[in-house]
């Protein structure tokens, strides 16, 4: 969902991804808290570098916590009443 929201530049759907006090640290920015924070610094930087394609290597589950690998990004979520919310994301933006 994180690539389709990113390939429509869909700043709803992309901040319902994000737990409300989640942190997102990217090369350009410092730590960044909230969704529509989170939403914003990745929308901007689609807009200018292009997209963003999700290729998990590795997803790793414990009970509601999962980590999730991949060449550009390092993430762990969080499994709630409405699904699966991203809590800590680092993308190589």
């Amino acid at each position: 969902m994180l690539e389709d929201a990113c390939l429509l530049s869909d700043m709803s759907l992309l901040s319902t991804l994000f737990d409300d006090d989640a942190v997102l640290l990217t090369r350009a920015t410092s730590q960044v808290r909230g969704r529509s924070a989170i939403a914003e610094v990745i929308i901007n930087h689609v807009r200018g570098a292009g997209s963003y394609v999700a290729a998990p290597e590795v997803v790793m589950q414990s009970g509601r916590l999962a980590l999730i690998i991949s060449h550009t990004t390092t993430s762990v979520a969080r499994r709630g009443p409405d699904g699966w919310h991203y809590v800590i994301t680092r993308l190589d933006l």
